[in-house]
């Protein structure tokens, strides 16, 4: 395990073996959460989240909740009562 120190500005500095095993460069981004155990989990950000709406198709017509739950009681085979 390596040990990362803290700055005063909050930053970390990832060491080379740990950032080439990754294939992170600069600029690279990670998402970091907590783990059920306190422990920093830092994972590669493979995209960004509005990458995967940015080719999506425009939205030809909306739906309000009845709609919706019509279609979903349809999709498991039953119609509302």
């Amino acid at each position: 395990m390596t040990t990362v120190t803290l700055t005063s500005k909050g930053q970390l500095t990832i060491p080379r073996q740990l950032r080439d095993a990754l294939g992170l460069a600069p600029g690279s981004r990670l998402q970091a959460s907590i783990d059920a155990h306190g422990r920093l989990v830092l994972v590669p950000a493979k995209y960004e989240p509005d990458d995967l709406f940015r080719d999506r198709p425009a939205v030809s017509r909306t739906m309000n909740l009845d709609d919706m739950d019509r279609a979903i009681a349809a999709a498991v085979g039953r119609e509302d009562p």
